[in-house]
């Protein structure tokens, strides 16, 4: 009796596909690495979209528009896909519109997911705002460069950007600022740099216990964790602490 029940169990569930369907799991949807990211570089770059999701997906459409009703789009594209994905797998697509992007513009963007077993659809839905960038990131595994406002005065509140990108990989990454001397002045969290995002860490001039740092040259450093190589640029403090 106990054997019937189970069977019948296991059955009912292989009946219902709907319990497996592929899902986007939540949060994951990104433009640049970046939920809403505000900081989706356009020039030198294309953005890159990615998302994960659970199941087995047959293919998927990514959607842009100026819209956020989508009533119109400026890229509209389709791709199938065999691959059973789980929730470590990430799915990317680079915007490839004949449409150019425009700098400090918002832009709505949908992907969706659909199940290889019935078909069900699954979507997010997100915004991003783009920005134009001086820098061009050209290290052949990973770069790192100082894109605004340097030299900077944080005495008058004013931030400096530094923008990175991993070239060949998905690999976690750090970003640190020393003194000329090796001393650490500030550290962000490590994080996973997804290979060909473009990523943007503003820095306000402040040490770890948020005080304005003296006036000098500053060492910019990403360092990739798993083996410790890094690469490291300079910026310029002016009028800062005395």
């Amino acid at each position: 009796m106990k054997k019937q029940i189970v069977t019948a169990l296991f059955t009912a569930l292989l009946t219902v596909p709907s319990l497996f369907a592929a899902a986007i799991v939540p949060g994951s949807a990104c433009v640049d690495g970046v939920v809403n990211s505000t900081q989706a570089v356009i020039t030198s770059h294309q953005p890159l979209f990615s998302w994960e999701y659970t199941g087995s997906v047959s293919s998927f459409t990514v959607i842009v528009s100026v819209d956020p009703q989508f009533a119109s789009s400026v890229w509209n594209y389709s791709a199938s896909t065999s691959t059973i994905n789980t929730l470590n797998n990430i799915t990317r697509a680079p915007y490839g519109s004949a449409t150019q992007l425009n700098a400090n513009s918002v832009y709505y963007w949908q992907v969706t997911i659909y199940d290889s077993v019935t078909g069900a659809p699954a979507s997010y839905s997100g915004s991003f705002t783009t920005t134009a960038s001086a820098t061009t990131l050209t290290g052949s595994k990973f770069d790192l460069e100082i894109d605004w406002n340097n030299p900077f005065n944080p005495s008058n509140n004013e931030i400096t950007k530094f923008r990175f990108t991993s070239k060949d990989v998905d690999r976690k990454m750090q970003v640190r600022v020393f003194t000329l001397s090796g001393m650490l002045v500030r550290e962000w969290p490590e994080q996973v740099v997804l290979q060909n995002a473009y990523y943007t860490q503003d820095w306000d001039g402040r040490n770890s216990n948020n005080e304005i740092v003296a006036r000098g040259i500053y060492l910019v450093n990403l360092m990739n964790v798993g083996d410790n190589t890094s690469v490291t640029r300079k910026v310029a403090v002016i009028n800062g602490k005395k």
